[in-house]
């Protein structure tokens, strides 16, 4: 019986990561994460985007991104706000789970 092997990195969300390490993880080109900062998707720390860091969040904003575009062709302003509405939903599920 054959069997797949997946191999993976866990990366916590105050982990940095560079505008390649990004790129890399999420098998995505270094024009396709500048647009997605000039969309307002990630807000990466540094100035420069040789100088950019990403937080394990963008990462996770990223890898949604890709789907939505992948799966449902969504366009990057879509997929902006499905990424608000998500965290606003999770946001408000958060404190209905305090109580």
């Amino acid at each position: 019986m054959d069997y797949d092997i997946l191999h993976g990195i866990v990366i916590e969300e105050s982990e940095a990561l560079s505008l390649s390490e990004l790129c890399q993880i999420c098998n995505v080109e270094v024009e396709w994460i500048m647009a997605l900062v000039n969309e307002g998707i990630l807000e990466p720390a540094g100035t420069r985007p040789e100088d950019w860091f990403f937080s394990g969040v963008a990462l996770r904003r990223v890898l949604v991104v890709r789907h939505l575009q992948r799966d449902l062709d969504v366009n990057l302003s879509g997929a902006a706000l499905v990424l608000e509405l998500l965290e606003e939903r999770n946001a408000l599920l958060a404190k209905i789970n305090l109580y």
